[in-house]
């Protein structure tokens, strides 16, 4: 198996939740180098510096900075999201009814939720509580089955193969825990354990569930890989596989990791947020300066793409028909879905071809309507040129999606010539 993959799979088992992802990403990046640096601290970087900043917990940047000002040599920037569909846990959740304790969700993003169904499932989050007269917040993964939503038998819902299996989002999307009236005290108990408080000093704790099979390598060959969360913490790991590997340049390289993709970023973790604006404004020193460097900066967005499905070829379009295994794909969209142009997507074109990996482009049915990312977000935001770009995968949304392995090799070399300024743009 191959490091990149390898390092994937590990990456993917240790991040249940953006926070988790997040928390990862800088232990990652503190062990190849880098530095973490505040939000609330001074600022005063110099050329080649390797940095990272955590803002709200489930966002990050990193950042190498250049050898030549960035109001010359501009920034370099990839951006990604942390977060997954999937279903949190109601702020008041239990029920003790029909014998069975019962924990009600809320459906977070787009989940195919048929396939979160009898899979084996643990709970991750983050509690809070006074520590020394200061409110502080660990995060919690409970790796055991403590978890399940129950289909019902065949016999009880007899047209779900035939209308397709659905599940009313208030009244049976239950997560069952056990069968005793105290378990919900029991779990607690549990949460604070793994977050290494006693029970009494949790104040409040948000939690969401996830599938705690681990990833694995699958095809006769084992060239695709099966996990939950490929879909987009895959296009993350590449990234900081590329801002770990690379030296300083003339230009700054950085990485933005955001969260709360799937359900819109417009909230204080999300690329709507001012977050990225902010960090690209202090790294440039004054106002003008960051200006100036927006204008000489390009963007790369990753996001997973669609991939051609053989039992499902009329939903995509007949021209585009993006392959697992067969190299990054360039987003566009009439539209305005994605953020790319012909010069954005030729810059990428030149970075694969640098990189000697094979490219592909993807566009929605004409009849149809290309899903969202974070490309024109940033680019609305800050005014710097976007192009946004993905792996092909299948079951995307799924609780298992399905990704080919050689794509994300493929994916990180295309983000070291990117990151590494090895394409004049001006």
């Amino acid at each position: 198996m191959k490091d990149e993959i390898q390092g994937l799979i590990s990456f993917l088992e240790n991040s249940p939740t953006a926070s988790h992802c997040v928390k990862v990403s800088a232990e990652l990046l503190k062990k190849e180098g880098f530095t973490e640096i505040h939000m609330d601290d001074k600022w005063n970087v110099k050329a080649g510096d390797k940095l990272y900043v955590i803002d709200s917990a489930s966002t990050l940047a990193a950042f190498v900075i250049g050898t030549e000002s960035v109001s010359k040599s501009g920034f370099r920037i990839i951006g990604t999201h942390t977060d997954a569909p999937g279903f949190r846990i109601k702020p008041e959740p239990y029920a003790y009814t029909e014998g069975l304790s019962t924990l009600g969700v809320e459906i977070y993003g787009g989940p195919t939720v048929a396939t979160w169904f009898d899979r084996d499932l643990g709970i991750a989050g983050s509690v809070s509580f006074m520590e020394n007269n200061i409110l502080t917040t660990k995060l919690f993964q409970i790796d055991k089955p403590v978890v399940r939503f129950p289909s019902p038998a065949i016999h009880l819902n007899r047209t779900a193969n035939k209308d397709g299996f659905k599940a009313n989002a208030e009244e049976q999307l239950l997560l069952v825990l056990g069968d005793n009236e105290n378990d919900y005290e029991i779990l607690k108990e549990m949460i604070a354990d793994s977050a290494g408080i006693k029970v009494e000093q949790m104040i409040d704790f948000c939690g969401e569930v996830f599938d705690i099979q681990k990833p694995a390598l699958n095809g006769i060959n084992e060239n695709y890989l099966i996990a939950a969360g490929i879909d987009n913490q895959a296009s993350t790991h590449a990234a900081l596989a590329a801002i770990t590997t690379i030296q300083p340049a003339d230009s700054t390289a950085i990485v933005f990791l955001f969260d709360n993709e799937e359900i819109g970023s417009k909230t204080v973790n999300g690329a709507a947020s001012p977050f990225m604006e902010r960090v690209l404004e202090r790294i440039s020193g004054a106002r003008d300066d960051f200006f100036m460097a927006c204008s000489r900066s390009i963007n790369v967005s990753a996001d997973c793409v669609h991939a051609i499905h053989p039992g499902w070829i009329k939903k995509h379009s007949k021209l585009s028909k993006p392959q697992l295994n067969k190299g990054p794909a360039i987003k566009m969209s009439a539209g305005g879905s994605y953020a790319s142009s012909a010069r954005t997507s030729a810059y990428f074109i030149k970075c694969a071809e640098l990189a000697g990996s094979p490219i592909q482009k993807f566009v929605s049915r004409a009849d149809g309507k290309s899903g969202g990312t974070l490309g024109p977000i940033a680019a609305s935001g800050t005014g710097i040129p976007t192009v946004d770009v993905g792996n092909p995968m299948l079951s995307m949304h799924s609780a298992r999606e399905m990704a080919g392995t050689v794509d994300h090799e493929n994916m990180i070399n295309c983000m070291k010539v990117h990151l590494q300024g090895d394409i004049a743009l001006f």
